[in-house]
């Protein structure tokens, strides 16, 4: 059984308007013959469209800071679209405020 678990694709959405921590992440995550199929954008408009036309993510992976839609108010965004995705907020710097809203209105 856990065999045929492990081998069910899970397909992760990144969000990150820096190209360089999208392929690096991208990396990590095709290690070691992972059964993740990853699929990227570079906006969290183009994030958005991305979750419409694929059903299945499973993860979403997103920045915070990023220009146009900031990281909380995607995945906010993303809940109403894909609500039963896991959820989580990378960044690289320690802002309170925006953390708090990644948990409380995107559901992170």
């Amino acid at each position: 059984m856990t065999e045929q678990l492990g081998s069910i694709p899970c397909k992760v959405l990144l969000v990150d308007d820096e190209e360089n921590i999208l392929r690096a992440i991208t990396r990590l995550l095709m290690e070691d013959e992972s059964n993740f199929e990853v699929v990227t954008a570079t906006s969290g408009a183009q994030g958005l469209e991305i979750l419409k036309t694929h059903s299945d993510v499973a993860l979403i992976l997103s920045d915070q800071r990023m220009p146009g839609m900031p990281g909380a108010e995607f995945l906010q965004k993303a809940r109403e679209v894909a609500p039963d995705a896991v959820r989580m907020m990378l960044t690289g710097y320690a802002d309170m405020t925006a953390t708090v809203d990644a948990i409380n209105k995107g559901g992170a």
